[in-house]
């Protein structure tokens, strides 16, 4: 019998292979071992979960002053390129804004609205988009326009086909953290400026037009 037959014999192992150590014993975790294991889960947890609910309140208000931004900024591009007014209504008491276009539901255009005569009844008769609530722990904690601020019921703000808008200011407030934040808008232009806190326009004087 050649060593390789006789190998095979003894041992039932191919010539120059030998059983692992841990082919032999194939233990698992130690109590010890697995209870490591928890604690590390449990503190990654924790750490994950203290973050989150600091990052949240703040995610809340940023996201509200972005959602608003774009839409006071998409309904003047609107205005312009449709050459027609378009409004946007703040319900105060609600904590919800939407674009009121000057488009019948039934198609074709409203009654156009004329400046200092009284306005036509058919609101409720045009196309509105872009309705949206103020997001959990957000609210209005007034609306000022030109010289008229607005602490509840609902108001509104025209873009006109020149881009230009009611110049007015959103002031929101984030119950969770305490924190005020102020859009404003500027009249002639329509552009938009941010404000950390309740901002208030300091008043023009006659002497600065000297």
């Amino acid at each position: 019998m050649s060593a390789l037959h006789q190998h095979l014999a003894d041992t039932g192992q191919p010539l120059g292979c030998s059983p692992r150590a841990g082919a032999r014993r194939r233990g698992g975790f130690t109590l010890v071992e697995l209870m490591v294991v928890i604690v590390i889960i449990g503190l990654t947890i924790s750490i994950t979960s203290g973050n989150y609910q600091r990052v949240l309140p703040r995610a809340q208000l940023n996201n509200t002053v972005r959602t608003l931004s774009n839409v006071l900024q998409s309904t003047r591009s609107e205005a312009i390129t449709r050459n027609n007014e378009f409004r946007i209504i703040y319900d105060l008491d609600e904590n919800r804004y939407w674009v009121e276009t000057p488009y019948r539901k039934e198609g074709g255009l409203a009654m156009a609205r004329i400046p200092g005569e009284e306005e036509p009844d058919d609101a409720s008769e045009r196309v509105i988009s872009s309705l949206t609530k103020l997001e959990s722990g957000v609210e209005f904690a007034n609306v000022k326009i030109d010289d008229e601020t607005y602490d509840d019921g609902q108001c509104y703000v025209r873009y006109d086909p020149l881009g230009s808008s009611s110049a007015h200011s959103i002031s929101l407030y984030h119950a969770p953290t305490e924190r005020y934040y102020t859009i404003e808008v500027l009249a002639l232009t329509g552009l938009i400026r941010f404000h950390e806190g309740e901002y208030i326009r300091d008043e023009v004087s006659d002497g600065e037009f000297d």
